[in-house]
């Protein structure tokens, strides 16, 4: 990118090369690229390429095994729900007969500074779904570290909320638990699994709002 940007000021300006101006410029233009990749290969970046894929990888695998283990009728999942989210978006709107669960899912631990602000975020959400949701609708949060195998605590508190974190050990607990509510009695509206497809056909781009 810093060859190309630098031959086309040649082309645009040929004195500038000869100038100093001009080898400031090629400089420049090739310093940026190299430092934006420079900064993506770094380990302790968010948006290092391997964080991203790590994360990704997270949101999917966890996805699979909620939707392995919906295999009653009533019930339904949405993957990136932005439609109704308060804070960016829902990595997992899951409808059992009994409830409606909020699933975030991070690939790591999240760092004791940024935690409180991971609590707050799935709470947000929790309660934005309790508002969208007939009245009444029981609504569960909780966090899913996909990587990780060992945590001090499963269960935190934010405000009225009960959120319990589960890792890589743990997350068969979660997934027998959804299973579970999955077999057992209708308890929902109807409609919250079929809104909730919904939400995942928007989500996937295949229907508006």
């Amino acid at each position: 990118m810093g060859i190309g940007i630098g031959l086309l000021f040649y082309a645009v300006f040929p004195p500038w090369p000869d100038s100093y101006w001009g080898v400031v410029a090629y400089v420049v233009a090739a310093g940026v690229p190299l430092s934006a990749a420079w900064l993506m290969e770094r380990p302790a970046f968010w948006w290092n390429l391997e964080n991203l894929r790590k994360g990704e990888e997270a949101e999917t695998y966890v996805g699979q095994l909620v939707e392995y283990a919906l295999t009653a009728e009533h019930c339904a999942v949405a993957h990136a729900v932005t439609a109704i989210a308060a804070v960016g978006d829902i990595d997992h709107l899951v409808a059992t007969p009994a409830a409606v669960w909020v699933i975030e899912t991070t690939y790591r631990r999240v760092p004791k500074k940024s935690f409180p602000a991971m609590l707050e975020r799935i709470a947000a959400n929790m309660a934005a779904v309790r508002q969208w949701f007939p009245a009444g609708t029981p609504v569960r949060g909780c966090l899913v570290l996909a990587y990780e195998s060992e945590i001090k605590r499963r269960l935190y508190s934010h405000g009225k909320e009960q959120i319990p974190v589960y890792t890589r050990d743990s997350l068969g607990m979660l997934i027998r638990e959804i299973r579970e509510e999955a077999r057992g009695r209708q308890s929902l509206d109807e409609q919250v699994a079929k809104d909730i497809w919904k939400l995942g056909r928007v989500a996937e781009g295949v229907i508006d709002p």
